[in-house]
């Protein structure tokens, strides 16, 4: 029997080091501001309406009266960060959360008193007109970064979404004249690779809707503007819809909802409010007993779900030490290939237990157990490579395209250069570049079988659980729902096996039994599965598709 070489274990070392590492990190970053606006016109009708996505049970609402030199305005968020607002020139603002990114200052430009979060304020106290906004951003200095879009609309018609472009100067992107629309959600609309997430479900449904209240023949409601909002509320545990507002700018009027509760609005004449303001205080304090009790039980009940996807995870942490301690036990007079099912334990925990007392207990396994020992050791990389994408994508959001490029690209590679051609060649002293080229057409095969049966369903369950920032124990989930998802993909990776072990073609056997020789399939032998492994997985990727919206509807 050939002796595990000290690199062997110094790798299992560090696999169980960065497990504990990764096990206990809370990726700390700037939570995003969700949130959903528009504003539509229609014959003398205009209406500015936007959902307040966020993480908290209340916001706070106050009103400034302006003085002779500004204008009076009533403002809902907090008072270093406001989210809503509408003056008593009928001219309104929202924003949507974004990354952040730099944008120049202008210094040369006039100066402006107070932080980041001021400049809506400046804006609706000196502003009365779309145009006026405008002028006024033109006109003077901005803050040297964005991590919003901000929408305003005035009485006309008229509104405007300024963001940062991608040459970091501020862009302004003007509703189209007359009967129309604008819509904005959590990307940026003058540059779309700027987000959380291109193209987005709330801002197609939100410009369906318009469209076709455009086109209509009936004249616009209040009610069409909250049904609107209504239809692309959230209610997961990322964010929920704390608060809902319409306004009717023409006739100076505001509605206000609170958690997505649009059959029980309160209404403000705008005018009124402002000349007469009521105490600031709490949102919630606005609505009726029933509707403030009604939103603390929507709130429990999102509060529970988040805490079944910790408890998940928690469960799944227990399974996987549980696992690996049986196997480290049962082995741990002779450490018989050690080297693959300690990885393969600590990747997919009780599924890696299991296999192991099936295929993993003796020394001279038969073809079917080399099968399930082959789909295991190309199995776990996988795995490994979609966790590490699902987490570059909470921490640096692309657009949709680009989402699926890392979801696969990233496995791929660490599969191919890491675990396949790296851990092959040490534990079986071929040469790295031998191995790696190789072994690439057989790594193709088994990324496409393996993410087929992974990213539908662990993809789903992530979007569900996903918040930021991204807490241990949501993340030892995502672990789970990777792992068990694996499950489908074996299924996959077994016909292939089937195929490869039946020809003598072994790699991940001779690790787990010390002992055999590697036999890699040539290219010529191999190739015509990589086209026939891309069926499986497009279909996973139309299917993740109708799933995600079908959930969304």
């Amino acid at each position: 029997m050939r002796k595990i070489p000290k690199i062997w274990m110094t790798l299992v070392l560090l696999i169980i080091g960065l497990v504990s590492i990764f096990t206990s990190i809370n990726l700390d970053q700037k939570t995003p501001q969700g949130c959903s606006v528009f504003t539509i016109s229609k014959g003398d009708q205009v209406f500015f309406g936007g959902n307040d996505d966020y993480i908290t049970t209340d916001n706070f609402y106050w009103v400034d009266p302006g003085e002779a030199q500004y204008y009076g305005a009533i403002w809902i968020g907090e008072i270093g960060n406001v989210q809503q607002g509408v003056n008593e020139k009928g001219l309104a603002y929202d924003a949507n959360g974004l990354p952040r990114v730099d944008v120049n200052p202008h210094l040369e430009r006039k100066s402006v008193s107070g932080d980041y979060s001021s400049y809506p304020i400046h804006i609706l106290r000196e502003c009365a007109t779309v145009k006026e906004v405008i002028h006024w951003v033109n006109s003077h200095q901005w803050h040297s970064y964005m991590h919003d879009q901000m929408q305003f609309a005035d009485a006309t018609g008229d509104a405007v979404i300024i963001s940062a472009g991608a040459d970091g100067e501020v862009v302004f992107t003007r509703k189209p004249p007359g009967d129309s629309y604008i819509v904005s959600t959590n990307f940026n609309v003058a540059n779309p690779n700027n987000g959380y997430g291109y193209p987005c479900w709330r801002y197609e449904k939100a410009s369906d809707m318009l469209d076709e209240m455009v086109n209509s023949n009936q004249p616009l409601t209040v009610q069409d503007a909250a049904n609107v909002l209504d239809a692309i509320h959230t209610e997961s545990n990322t964010s929920w819809t704390l608060g809902s507002m319409v306004a009717d700018l023409t006739q100076g009027k505001l509605y206000l909802y609170y958690f997505y509760q649009f059959d029980n609005p309160v209404i403000i004449d705008i005018a009124d409010e402002i000349a007469n303001p009521r105490p600031a205080g709490m949102v919630s304090k606005l609505f009726p007993e029933d509707v403030r009790q009604e939103g603390l039980r929507r709130y429990e009940k999102i509060q529970a779900q988040k805490s079944s996807y910790e408890l998940i995870g928690k469960l799944w942490l227990g399974f996987v030490i549980v696992s690996l301690a049986g196997l480290i036990i049962s082995t741990v007079k002779e450490r018989k290939g050690w080297v693959f099912w300690i990885p393969v334990v600590i990747i997919l925990g009780p599924i890696g237990i299991i296999s192991w007392i099936i295929a993993g207990r003796k020394s001279n396994p038969n073809k079917l157990r080399r099968i399930l020992v082959e789909t295991l050791g190309d199995v776990s990389p996988t795995v490994v490579g979609y966790l590490a994408a699902a987490v570059w994508l909470v921490l640096l959001p692309r657009e949709d395209t680009m989402q699926i490029l890392i979801f696969y690209i990233l496995p791929f590679v660490s599969s191919w250069l890491l675990f396949q051609s790296s851990l092959l060649s040490l534990g079986t002293q071929q040469s790295y570049f031998r191995v790696l080229i190789q072994r690439l057409p057989h790594v193709w095969v088994v990324i496409n079988l393996g993410l087929a049966g992974i990213f539908p369903i662990a993809t789903i369950l992530a979007n569900k659980s996903v918040q930021i920032p991204l807490p241990a124990w949501i993340l030892v989930a995502w672990w789970g729902f990777s792992a068990l998802s694996a499950l489908a993909s074996m299924l996959l990776l077994l016909i292939y096996q089937n195929w490869a072990v039946h020809r003598g073609y072994q790699a991940w056997s001779i690790l787990a039994v010390d002992e055999g020789e590697l036999t890699l399939a040539p290219w010529r032998k191999l190739w015509w599965w990589i086209p026939l492994s891309f069926l499986p997985l497009i279909a996973s990727l139309f299917g993740y598709g109708i799933l995600e919206g079908t959930m969304m509807q």
